[in-house]
């Protein structure tokens, strides 16, 4: 079993019918979040709604369904999973699994938007599909219509949302990942990558040197050569985080402080000691950045506690930092969303 869009992609290429299952709504404590995704065929799995009895007998449900024919099948249900004894699990909360039936036009819907994922722009609003529970059509959400999802749900990854009227559930397909600028391709820079590239980034390396981008490859990873890395800036999304090693301070410099005059980046960080912090700050003072904006540099990067100097070490650093950060703003919008809903 694996989370790969490749395995999604697979299954959906093949013939026969499809079975997406969905947590579509949870209350309490689940093993996954609305949202979360698999696909079951009578002979392949591809993704994972939490693992466990949950998904044992979910699974289960889906084969014998489809060994005595998909004609036989709801083509669109929501059923509901309490988390406790009866089920063998412990959680104490329960799961609204989706099972959506998908054949024809819908396998080669959701097959064509998966696909164009890998090549499509990082978007911080995220590539969508929604499927109104009571039947299996999946309709691609357009990118003008991406924002008000994502704003609905906060950085959630989808759920059972009321659209025009319809009951309708909502899948965001790249696993509500977060944009991530990674300026340096150094040593530091690709344990960086490396160690980020499991986790829930889209990952952006730039370098002004082609040849340390060389090698550099992941589904969720592009590179970019730029002999004026700085110009890229304009072009991050917001909401995206930032992070910047690059081999040459005066290229940092310029980088941090055009990253540093927006407002709408999730986190801007730069590698370096307190020292270097300290003459930046006074630089950027120089220049004109406003106390504001000076402060929302995150200077040295990594967590307190971890000193090794190793880049793996570093780079395991960074990576519980910006998880962190990322986990709180997940909560603050949700938080804020909550409280303009009433």
């Amino acid at each position: 079993m694996t989370l790969s869009r490749r395995d999604h992609i697979r299954l959906l290429s093949a013939s026969g019918p499809v079975m997406l299952v969905s947590v579509a709504a949870i209350r309490g404590s689940t093993p996954r979040e609305a949202g979360a995704f698999m696909l079951i065929t009578p002979d392949a799995i591809s993704g994972t709604i939490g693992g466990g009895n949950l998904e044992h007998q979910v699974t289960r449900r889906v084969r014998e369904g489809l060994g005595a024919g998909a004609d036989k099948l709801a083509r669109a249900e929501i059923v509901r999973f309490p988390l406790g004894p009866g089920l063998g699990q412990c959680c104490g909360g329960s799961v609204e699994v989706g099972f959506h039936l998908l054949s024809g036009v819908a396998k080669e819907t959701l097959r064509t938007a998966l696909q164009e994922i890998e090549t499509a722009p990082i978007r911080a609003d995220g590539h969508w599909v929604t499927l109104p529970t009571d039947c299996s059509d999946i309709v691609r959400v357009s990118a003008a219509h991406a924002r008000m999802l994502s704003d609905s749900f906060g950085v959630a990854r989808g759920g059972i949302v009321t659209l025009n009227g319809v009951e309708t559930l909502c899948l965001r397909l790249d696993d509500a990942r977060t944009p991530m600028w990674i300026f340096g391709a150094g040593h530091v820079g690709k344990a960086i990558v490396q160690a980020l590239a499991p986790l829930p980034f889209d990952i952006h390396l730039i370098d002004s040197r082609d040849a340390f981008l060389a090698g550099v490859e992941g589904e969720n990873i592009q590179v970019c050569q730029n002999d004026k890395p700085e110009s890229e800036v304009a072009d991050i999304p917001a909401g995206a985080h930032v992070l910047i090693l690059t081999h040459n301070h005066a290229l940092d410099f310029e980088i941090c402080r055009a990253a540093l005059v927006r407002d709408d980046l999730g986190f801007v960080g730069m590698i370096g000691s307190q020292t270097k912090r300290a003459r930046f700050v006074r630089r950027f003072s120089d220049r004109g950045l406003s106390q504001a904006e000076i402060g929302r540099l995150t200077c040295p990067i990594g967590i307190q506690g971890i000193t090794g100097k190793q880049p793996v070490v570093i780079a395991a650093s960074v990576a519980a930092q910006v998880l962190s950060v990322r986990e709180a703003q997940m909560v603050q919008n949700q938080t804020t969303k909550s409280a303009s809903d009433g």
